[in-house]
C-alpha cells in the first residue's frame, strides 16, 4: 500500500564546519543505483513509499542543483530502511529503536548515539560472533606450473594465498584436468625426517637426493600446511589445468557502508543487535555511576543500594541465552532411569 511517512533527520555543518547546511537531498539507494527523492531546505520531507516493498533511503547535505550538474553533496546522516534489509543501516535503525533514540521522527532531531558509535559496536559483535559461530565457505584455487630460476632449476609454485576471512581449514581436495582424479590432501605431519616429499626424490634419512633438474621434482599430491593465512603444499604441481577445491570457516566481512546487505542469518542478526545493545547500556551504567548512583551520599554514608536491576544486565542474559541456544547441536538427552 502507497503510504506517506514524515521524514526528519539531525542538522549537520556542510560544507564549512562552522555554518549549517543550507540544503539536503534525499536518495533512494536501493534497489538500484542511487536516485535523488526530494532535495529540502529544512531538515524534514514527506517520503511516499510502497511499504510492501524493501527500500533504503539516504539523506545527505548538499548544495546546487541535479538539472544543471552543479549539485555536490556530503557524506550520509541518516539511512532509513524500509521493510527487511539486512544490511548495517537496517541493523543501526533497530539498534536506535531499542535505545529509544530513532532519528527518523520529528520529535528526535540530536541523536544521542552517533552512527559511528553504533557501527563500532556492530563491527565488534560480527568479530565475537564470527569467531565463536565462522560460516562455511568453498573457493577453488588453480594451481601453477614450475617456473625456472637463477641456477636453471625448476621450482614448483606450491604457496597459495587464502582468503582475508579464513579462519579454520575444513579440507583441500585435489582435482586433475578433467576431474579425472579426486585426491583429499592430509594435513603435513611432523614426525622428524623424512616425514613429507620436498622438491627431491629420494630417500633423505640414506642420503639419496636427486636434483629436480633431473627428476623435475614430485608432481603427485602430498600434504599440505597452513601458515599466515597460506596454503603451502609439499609437492611441485605440474600446472595442467589442476586444482583445489579448499572448504573452511571463515569470519564475517565487516560492511563499508550501510547499503550493503550483511551475508548472515538472522539468528545473527539478533546476536548482533543484543551485543550492539549491550555496549550501549554498559556505556550509560558507565556514566551513571560516576554521576549519582553510586556516589556517596552527604552524611558520608555509603549508596549502595540499588533499587533496579541494570538494564545491561537483562540485555546480557539475552544475549548469553542466545549463545547457547547456538551452541546447542542437537537436544539434550536426560537419563530417565538411574544405572
Amino acid at each position: 500500500m502507497l503510504v506517506s511517512q514524515p521524514l526528519s533527520w539531525p542538522t549537520t555543518n556542510w560544507p564549512d564546519p562552522t555554518v549549517a547546511a543550507s540544503q539536503y537531498t534525499v536518495y533512494q539507494v536501493f534497489p538500484g543505483s542511487p536516485t535523488i527523492v526530494a532535495t529540502e531546505t529544512t531538515n524534514n520531507t514527506l517520503l511516499s513509499y510502497d511499504d510492501t516493498a524493501s527500500l533504503i533511503y539516504q539523506i545527505r547535505p548538499s548544495q546546487g542543483r541535479q538539472d544543471d550538474n552543479t549539485l555536490v553533496v556530503g557524506a550520509s546522516i541518516l539511512s532509513y530502511v524500509v521493510g527487511y534489509i539486512p544490511c548495517r543501516g537496517w541493523l543501526r535503525q533497530k539498534i536506535r529503536k531499542a535505545l529509544a533514540d530513532r532519528g527518523d521522527n520529528t520529535q528526535n532531531t540530536t541523536l544521542a548515539w552517533p552512527d559511528d558509535e553504533i557501527n563500532e559496536f556492530i563491527q565488534e559483535a560480527m568479530i565475537e560472533i564470527g569467531k565463536l559461530f565462522p560460516q562455511e565457505r568453498a573457493i577453488t584455487i588453480n594451481l601453477l606450473g614450475p617456473t625456472i630460476d637463477s641456477h636453471n632449476n625448476m621450482v614448483g609454485v606450491k604457496n597459495y594465498a587464502l582468503p582475508s576471512d579464513f579462519l579454520f581449514i575444513q579440507s583441500v581436495e585435489y582435482v586433475t584436468a578433467g576431474g579425472h582424479l579426486h585426491y583429499f590432501l592430509r594435513d603435513k605431519p611432523w614426525r622428524g625426517g623424512e616425514s613429507t616429499a620436498t622438491s627431491f626424490y629420494g630417500y633423505p634419512k640414506l642420503g639419496m637426493l636427486f636434483s629436480p633438474t633431473m627428476m623435475a621434482g614430485r608432481i603427485f599430491p602430498g600434504h599440505f600446511q597452513i601458515y599466515e593465512k597460506e596454503l603451502q603444499l609439499d609437492w611441485d604441481p605440474c600446472g595442467d589445468r589442476e586444482y583445489l577445491n579448499v572448504n573452511y570457516l571463515g569470519v564475517y566481512t565487516l560492511p563499508t557502508d550501510d547499503i550493503t546487505p550483511l551475508n548472515c542469518s538472522a539468528a545473527d542478526l539478533e546476536l548482533f543487535n543484543l551485543y550492539a545493545q549491550l555496549k550501549c547500556w554498559l556505556r550509560v551504567e558507565g556514566q551513571d555511576a560516576s554521576i549519582s548512583r553510586w556516589r556517596g551520599l552527604p552524611d558520608g554514608s555509603q549508596r549502595d543500594g540499588l533499587p533496579t536491576v541494570k538494564h545491561s544486565t537483562i540485555v546480557k542474559n539475552l544475549y548469553n541465552e542466545r549463545i547457547n541456544d547456538r551452541k546447542e547441536v542437537r537436544p539434550r538427552a536426560f537419563r530417565l532411569v538411574r544405572r
